[in-house]
């Protein structure tokens, strides 16, 4: 199964819904590894490194840094993005949904945003 890593400022409710749906799911937050003050760009090449998808809210400048990786021709293991707005439980449902339905590899240089 996929492993995620969680932006700065991603949901923690919507994390834990997750954990509850998908136990197994191997979820870590950037703060909890000191990865907060990383640029987008370092973060993803960090995602990367270790096989990590992103999870973010962030749909104004992440996909900048998305770009210029693939550009690049860099290994990016693929971004999942969210609208902060979105009620919690459609945000949930949704990921359920789209991390049942690829496989691991599916992921690598896609962004993939929910609602689906």
């Amino acid at each position: 199964m996929v492993k995620i890593l969680a932006d700065q400022n991603f949901n923690g409710k919507i994390l834990r819904g997750l954990k509850v749906r998908i136990p197994e799911l191997d979820i870590v937050r950037t703060q909890d590894l000191g990865l907060g003050r990383l640029s987008d760009y370092d973060l993803l090449s960090w995602a990367a490194d270790d096989d990590r998808v992103i999870v973010t809210h962030d749909e104004k400048t992440f996909y900048v840094s998305v770009y210029e990786k693939m550009r690049r021709g860099e290994k990016m293991c693929g971004v999942i993005v969210i609208p902060d707005q979105i009620q919690i439980g459609i945000a949930i449902d949704d990921l359920v949904i789209a991390l049942s339905c690829k496989f691991d590899n599916e992921w690598e240089n896609n962004i993939t945003r929910i609602p689906i």
